[in-house]
């Protein structure tokens, strides 16, 4: 792991900086999106739009070895739960989904890691996120190592089971939005839709029994349809854009 000196972006020491992964590097692996020399290509919607391979995923010099391995922690956490099949079926609420128990602190960090370095990034795909006072919040829980409880930055993680074989092979900043009069961060990571509320109160009671509790019960739901049918939008653009990548897609 190649280092420079810096500060780091999470506790603010001067050192050698790593080359941090913005999207967890696992999440590159599980998706297969690497190549034999462990590369990846970044595609666009714009046909003219140069699209270069990159290697090992988007990073950044961003943080101290130290404060690298604070998050390892809490990704490694997330890997075997979102990968190691530890969820069952829940076939009592509508729409169906899967859930599980987790160890709460590590996973919201974890979800929490992620919101934060997609909005401190310079890297092009994330220039929409704007986190603004949120930022230092987010940054002083990860430092600390304090979670919050439920409501605070709670995330809804969603399935769509429309377009599967380009979603689940896609990693994509979505943009902001709002929901409830709350802004949010929509991401679309590992084959889910993720939806990052920035807020330390969940306005919307509903909001809160989406968000992973602090008992450490996960839920992720699986929708039929399309979040804000964007994901339909983009598959269609990918596939005019990329036809000998995606030429599975099909009209119906």
């Amino acid at each position: 792991m190649t280092c420079e000196n810096g500060e780091c972006r999470l506790c603010r020491n001067q050192g050698n900086l790593c080359n941090s992964h913005i999207v967890p590097e696992f999440f590159y692996e599980q998706m297969n999106l690497y190549d034999e020399k462990h590369r990846f290509n970044v595609l666009s919607t714009e046909p003219d739009k140069h699209r270069p391979t990159e290697q090992k995923g988007i990073r950044e010099r961003l943080l101290c070895k130290q404060c690298e391995g604070k998050l390892s922690v809490w990704e490694d956490h997330a890997r075997r739960v979102l990968y190691g099949g530890e969820c069952i079926e829940i076939t009592t609420n509508d729409p169906k989904g899967v859930e599980c128990t987790v160890d709460y602190a590590k996973f919201k960090l974890f979800q929490l890691s992620i919101l934060w370095r997609v909005g401190i990034s310079n890297h092009d795909g994330f220039s929409s996120v704007k986190l603004g006072d949120h930022e230092s919040v987010l940054r002083k829980m990860l430092l600390d190592e304090t979670p919050g409880n439920t409501e605070a930055y709670g995330c809804v993680i969603l399935c769509s089971t429309k377009h599967t074989d380009i979603t689940s092979n896609m990693i994509r900043c979505m943009g902001m939005s709002n929901t409830d009069g709350v802004d949010c961060v929509q991401l679309l990571l590992g084959g889910y839709f993720w939806l990052f509320f920035l807020s330390e109160t969940a306005i919307n009671p509903c909001q809160k029994k989406l968000f992973l509790q602090d008992s450490g019960h996960l839920r992720i739901l699986k929708t039929y349809k399309d979040p804000g049918q964007y994901i339909e939008r983009l598959a269609r653009e990918f596939y005019n854009t990329n036809q000998h990548r995606f030429d599975y897609f099909s009209d119906d």
